[in-house]
């Protein structure tokens, strides 16, 4: 979630540290664009309180996709996943020895060469990815080994680990099998989550990767200074959009656990859940950066798109700061039509929901809205509680509530259900 002060300006240097991440500044003549960490003018190059000014030209977008080489995931928590469980002994548990073998992956993930440098992408590969028609890296990960590397084995031992036990679950139970994330995925995917927004990213992608995505289907998108928004498509019925969104990026202070490693995990949990499914609408999951800068990466994915494809998304669903203490709709930050959904739906779902008034923040659904596309921010901190954490050192774990997270992952599920089956229809043209 991006807190800001709206048009003022001051020195950086000459501002305590904490106030130093609210400020902005919007250029009359540029579009608007709105910074949380210094004063941005696009097309300037000089600095303000010896902070670097951004070009514009940064945020060109382009795309990329990881190369071949593990090396570039070896830092994530997830390198180090349960190793490959067979499917006929899946739900057997994971015995004691295995754990030397384990530990000897991880030892062995970390030795690997580094070799960061990313495979660019065909220009076309953002329409295609909007289009849900991906077209394949130009260094595609299997056409170089056939054989799975040692982070593709461990990616793929803790996805079968993970479906071993939702289908134990399922045994005892008698429900056939869903693909909906556990209560020990939706904590423990929170649980490893890293401390800085490089491993964030790297970490999302492995996240894509438990949930069903192939590596050629994650699609980076560079939003400048060497980040990148996140995508994922399960293609539709039709070429009717919806996406769905939460930033991964953190300001310096404290974990992000909340702000919002809450609401980028949850983007993969939901296409875990979905990406099986047949669906009328393409739906496109991503997982922005930047978001903490002024809404920089959600920005650059709609100035990516042309007005046609623009048109084609019926509505966007935002996931930012989650499971404190309730789930609420963000009412001066969403669409209406869209808060009048997710209360039938809450409704009829029997989940718990408060439509709330919020000020003090920002969020990516305020970039679609702005673009004439119905969007809406589902965030789970009441007012008398969200600043005291997001933005502080505060924001861990500590403040993580499961079953209320839980209620919102379920509701948002339903809600794109809902929004699959029963198009938005029209609304109010502009902001919307």
């Amino acid at each position: 979630m991006n807190r800001r002060v709206l048009s003022v300006l001051f020195l950086a240097a000459a501002l305590p540290a904490s106030a130093q991440m609210r400020v902005s500044l919007e250029a009359p003549a540029a579009p608007a664009v709105r910074l949380g960490v210094a004063p941005v003018l696009p097309g300037l190059g000089s600095t303000i309180g010896g902070i670097p000014l951004l070009s514009a030209s940064a945020l060109t977008p382009a795309l990329v996709a990881y190369p071949a080489a593990p090396s570039a995931f070896a830092a994530s928590p997830l390198a180090a996943a349960p190793a490959l469980v067979p499917r006929a002994a899946a739900s057997a548990n994971v015995p004691s020895s295995a754990a030397p073998e384990i530990k000897s992956l991880a030892a062995k993930l970390a030795e690997l060469p580094a070799n960061a440098a990313a495979t660019i992408a065909p220009l076309s590969a953002l329409t295609a990815a909007f289009d849900g028609r991906l077209a394949a890296p130009s260094l595609p990960v299997d056409s170089v080994e056939p054989k799975l590397t040692p982070e593709q084995f461990a990616l793929e031992g803790r996805r079968r680990f993970e479906e071993a036990k939702r289908a134990e679950s399922s045994r005892r139970s008698g429900v056939a099998p869903e693909e909906v994330a556990t209560d020990g995925e939706l904590r423990g995917r929170l649980d490893n989550l890293p401390g800085t927004n490089p491993e964030r990213e790297k970490y999302i992608v492995d996240l894509f990767k438990l949930a069903g995505a192939k590596p050629e289907e994650i699609v980076l998108q560079d939003i400048g200074r060497g980040k990148h928004n996140i995508m994922v498509v399960k293609k539709g019925k039709t070429d009717r959009v919806i996406v769905v969104g939460g930033h991964h990026d953190k300001v310096a202070e404290g974990m992000g656990a909340i702000d919002n490693g809450t609401g980028s995990t949850m983007v993969a949990n939901l296409y875990q859940a979905l990406h099986d499914q047949e669906t009328d609408a393409t739906i496109v999951f991503i997982a922005f950066g930047r978001e903490e800068e002024g809404l920089l990466g959600s920005a650059a994915y709609l100035r990516s798109l042309s007005d046609e494809q623009k048109s084609k998304i019926d509505a966007m669903v935002n996931l930012d700061t989650l499971g404190v203490n309730g789930t609420f709709s963000w009412q001066n930050n969403s669409t209406r039509a869209l808060l009048d959904r997710v209360r039938e739906v809450a409704n009829a779902k029997h989940r718990d929901l408060t439509e709330a008034h919020l000020d003090g923040g920002d969020a990516d659904s305020s970039s679609f809205r702005q673009a004439g596309i119905p969007a809406i921010t589902i965030y789970g901190a009441s007012e008398d509680v969200i600043f005291d954490i997001i933005h502080t050192d505060r924001d861990t774990m500590a403040a993580f509530d499961l079953a209320h997270y839980k209620n919102s992952y379920l509701l948002v599920l339903d809600l794109i259900k809902s929004l699959d089956e029963k198009k938005l229809g029209p609304v109010a043209s502009g902001r919307v």
